[in-house]
């Protein structure tokens, strides 16, 4: 059951991507969509694997659940964060679209810890909570950078 909710978030967010105003272009998107892959793939990784703070069921579809939230879910929701930051005109509502993001995630990550898909041993959803806040705040500076490096190219040619 853990893997039909987590496929069904996983399509409910990438249907949510194709419908929304993207305010970002097609190349920032991609960007922030990467940025954020490369970064949770290696920090699972590290969490995961190397430090044993948390363990992934062992079970196929369990297993592909997790591959799935990590490599589709998580950078999507991101993406759709900041798109709609460009649209949030005081510092509240990107929080506030901030906040939501997160509890999203932390929802699907709850659902995954109910169907024993992820347990955490010395982690705790708080840990995850801040982690998510950093990566969300990382891919809205790695997009700054990115415009600003795309900007700085084309005055200097």
């Amino acid at each position: 059951m853990g893997f039909v909710l987590l496929v069904f978030l996983a399509w409910l967010i990438t249907v949510l991507y194709t419908v929304i105003n993207k305010k970002l272009t097609f190349i920032e998107n991609t960007f922030v969509y990467l940025f954020t892959l490369v970064i949770n793939i290696n920090f699972t990784w590290i969490v995961y694997e190397e430090l044993k703070l948390a363990e992934i069921s062992d079970r196929a579809l369990d297993y592909t659940a997790f591959l799935i939230h990590r490599s589709i879910t998580l950078p999507l929701v991101i993406v759709i964060a900041i798109n709609l930051y460009r649209n949030a005109n005081t510092l509240g509502s990107k929080v506030v679209r901030t906040a939501l993001s997160v509890l999203f995630l932390v929802f699907a990550v709850a659902i995954a810890r109910y169907f024993d898909i992820l347990e955490y041993k010395n982690w705790s959803i708080l840990s995850e909570i801040v982690y998510l806040l950093l990566l969300h705040f990382l891919a809205i500076y790695s997009l700054k950078y990115f415009e600003n490096i795309k900007t700085r190219g084309v005055r200097g040619s």
